[in-house]
């Protein structure tokens, strides 16, 4: 089990779909300076410098957009099959997705729940670098020679949003095992959003509330840089390509990080630069931190420093 107990073992990879992915590889190679793993079957595989599994990143081309699934890697294979099992005799529609199905990746199972797609899997390949860009520090993948002036370190985060987020947070923390370590209130008392944890980060997964009866959608996944000085960076490597920001450079007040937002122009997901650890929670008894509106702004607008991105979410494709 993780620090807190839970199943699950952290945030694997999101998998999006495109209409076109030779621009979609362009944008998140290219310009992003995610390493791709692997390209086979319409479907191209990313990486950051520092993320040891095959992928973090898969994106689909299909001839549309949305969010195909969000991973996590389960502590054990025992773990998986015990969710599996769990959400069974809950009533839910278990898929099987047999090992190899997904390039470097073992069975994993998948589930709609509260809208959104998930999957979960132990089995992973953990392939090294090429030998020409191979870091000479074992405890690495990626030498730094081989990355552009953004290159992500690794996958941090995903966020999405849906109308039933208490019952979703709920079924985050009973059965997954997540902890929340933030939330949002609104000046009517009604809790807006949650930042949970599996691992040390500040947050692995957050959900914000959405008017009732909207559909539920995919947010932002979010990738790791050193400092930031490298947002700044990122945000002339945008520049220079004439692609705006989403949002930021700027500094959140919940999970104290600092942060630039940027769509793919393809795919139009957005990816969340998240530099800084923000902070890292190794305390047992924490206690969840609650914002209030007065305290920070509104739903939509609450930064310490700087504007954020919108909301607009991606939807999840029907198939």
């Amino acid at each position: 089990m993780t620090a807190h107990g839970a199943p699950v073992a952290k945030l694997g990879h999101v998998a999006a779909h495109t209409p076109d992915l030779d621009e979609s590889v362009w944008f998140f190679r290219d310009v992003l300076g995610f390493q791709l793993t692997e390209r086979a079957d319409g479907v191209a595989h990313f990486r950051g410098l520092r993320d040891w599994e095959h992928h973090t990143l898969s994106i689909i081309e299909s001839g549309q957009t949305g969010v195909d699934h969000v991973a996590f890697r389960m502590v054990s294979q025992e773990a998986l099959d015990d969710l599996a099992e769990r959400l069974e005799a809950d009533g839910d529609d278990v898929t099987y997705v047999d090992e190899g199905d997904e390039r470097g990746q073992g069975e994993a199972i998948r589930v709609e729940k509260f809208g959104h797609p998930y999957e979960f899997y132990y089995d992973v390949e953990k392939p090294e670098a090429p030998k020409e860009k191979r870091s000479r520090l074992k405890n690495r993948v990626y030498g730094e020679h081989v990355g552009n002036r953004i290159s992500p370190r690794r996958i941090d985060h995903a966020h999405v949003q849906d109308s039933v987020s208490p019952a979703h947070a709920e079924w985050l923390q009973e059965a997954l095992g997540f902890q929340i370590n933030e939330q949002y209130r609104t000046n009517d008392d009604e809790l807006w959003g949650w930042w949970f944890s599996v691992t040390p980060l500040p947050h692995d997964f957050a959900i914000h509330r959405l008017p009732e009866g909207e559909a539920p959608q995919f947010d932002h996944v979010s990738y790791h840089l050193d400092s930031l000085q490298d947002l700044w960076e990122a945000a002339n490597v945008l520049a220079e390509h004439g692609i705006e920001p989403d949002g930021g450079p700027g500094k959140h007040a919940i999970t104290s990080a600092n942060f630039l937002y940027v769509s793919d122009p393809a795919s139009e997901l957005c990816i969340e630069f998240f530099a800084g650890p923000g902070y890292l929670n190794f305390e047992p008894d924490w206690e969840p931190i609650e914002w209030t509106e007065a305290e920070i702004g509104g739903e939509t607008s609450h930064q310490w420093i700087g504007q954020g991105p919108g909301w607009e979410g991606l939807d999840y494709p029907d198939e």
